[in-house]
């Protein structure tokens, strides 16, 4: 039977490997800054935004008022001398002044809110006291320049309120408009005025529920943005704690186990002085994992990779033979050959402990296939069942399988009892980026 498993996520990220003499080479490649590959958030600029639709909508209501303006102005100067000589200039001044305001305010954010508000009780006053600025009734051909920009003023206070104010002056201005208009004064309009007031109201509503449609929409992207890098970074937390766990399990079983039980068995010179060595080798190795940084080791070839199995499998006290196989130039970051080294280092004592004598043959090769690393270590010995091992043995789950995978890797475990054992181990460059 055999077992798979898939390549993590993330690439760079620390594995404990020991060398051939049983130093410490741990690093982390810094080819990749974040633990899930590049940032989902980095260089994304989400098109709907609570800032974004701000500042459409101030553009949009500068170029409304100050584009109303500019063309109704010469109307509104022709309809002065029916005005009172001293309210209806000012009014009228003033009106413009805070469409000018309106306008400028669309390079001045923070100053938008502000004079979409004034430019909109302006306007309202001015409609209301339209019948105090009137002296005589214009003429039945003309109607009341505050007409001309009745939506500018219901748009500037759908921009500026909140929402229920914004309501409520939707509401209210036409209908203003309508009595105005009914009045003598207002050109006793009739019936003309009462569609005149309901095709306000329905372009103004049209206006301010867009408005509204539009701010929810941006909050909820901003909101989900928010979320979104609230569960990367405790995602990106939980990576580190995992691959932590990862690293200290495989160190543990490959350097400190590993010692304990050579020394258990340890009954000659030769074998007492080799357990000391590697007592040695496992404490200088913990030390160098607590200490090494990001970015210290340079790119590994596969031919370096391949000799520095060689080395450490030629320490062994079986012999394991190195199969032919071609390397090409590829090149790979430490902590990935770190990995791979010591996966199949550890690949190779689990064949030497468990899988027979003198008469077992075991292998390993190395090869570049394409654009990707291949490493394989074999024998032809007792083999064993996988679904027999005991969740509490760390061997081939933590040291092989998940220093692999933490890697970016796979590693694909086969054995069957009496069939004896391959263990395969692959990376993609193009899989880790």
């Amino acid at each position: 039977m055999a077992t798979t498993a898939g390549p993590a996520r993330s690439a760079g990220v620390p594995a404990g490997a020991p060398d051939g003499s049983g130093s410490a080479t741990d690093d982390v490649a810094p080819t990749e800054a974040a633990p899930f590959g590049v940032d989902p958030l980095r260089g994304v600029r989400p098109a709907l935004t609570q800032a974004s639709v701000e500042r459409l909508f101030a553009i949009l209501i500068a170029v409304a008022a100050v584009g109303y303006g500019a063309v109704y102005a010469p109307a509104v100067v022709r309809q002065l001398p029916w005005l009172d000589p001293v309210w209806g200039p000012v009014a009228a001044a003033v009106l413009g002044a805070s469409f000018v305001a309106v306008g400028v305010s669309a390079f001045a954010q923070r100053f938008a809110q502000v004079a979409q508000i004034v430019c909109a009780l302006l306007f309202l006053v001015v409609l209301v006291t339209w019948p105090l600025t009137v002296r005589e009734p214009i003429p039945d051909s003309q109607y009341p320049w505050p007409w001309w920009f009745l939506t500018v003023g219901s748009t500037a206070a759908a921009m500026g309120f909140a929402p229920w104010r914004a309501t409520v002056y939707t509401a209210l201005v036409p209908a203003v408009y309508v009595v105005v208009r009914l009045t003598p004064l207002g050109g006793d309009a009739g019936a003309s005025a009462v569609l005149q007031g309901v095709y306000s109201a329905i372009l103004s509503g049209a206006v301010l529920v867009i408005a509204v449609l539009l701010r929810r929409a941006a909050a909820a992207v901003d909101a989900a943005q928010a979320t979104a890098v609230r569960r990367y970074s405790l995602a990106i937390r939980e990576h580190a704690t995992e691959v932590e766990r990862v690293q200290v399990d495989a160190i543990v079983h490959d350097s400190v186990l590993t010692t304990l039980l050579s020394a258990a068995r340890a009954d000659t010179p030769e074998a007492k002085a080799l357990a000391a060595r590697m007592a040695r080798n496992a404490i200088d190795h913990l030390g160098a994992a607590a200490a090494d940084l990001p970015g210290e080791a340079p790119p590994v070839t596969v031919h370096d990779l391949r000799v520095r199995i060689t080395d450490a499998v030629g320490a062994l006290a079986a012999p394991v033979r190195l199969r032919d196989a071609p390397v090409g130039g590829l090149r790979m970051p430490a902590t990935i050959a770190d990995a791979l080294a010591s996966a199949a280092l550890q690949a190779c004592v689990n064949s030497v402990q468990h899988a027979g004598g003198a008469g077992v043959e075991r292998w390993v090769r190395v090869e570049q296939r394409g654009g990707a690393v291949h490493v394989e270590v074999g024998d032809d010995g007792a083999g064993f069942d996988l679904a027999a091992v005991p969740a509490a043995r760390l061997g081939v789950r933590r040291s092989i399988i998940e220093r692999v995978q933490a890697v970016g890797g796979t590693a694909v475990v086969a054995s069957n009892p009496g069939a004896g054992t391959r263990v395969r181990l692959e990376w993609h460059p193009e899989v880790s980026a």
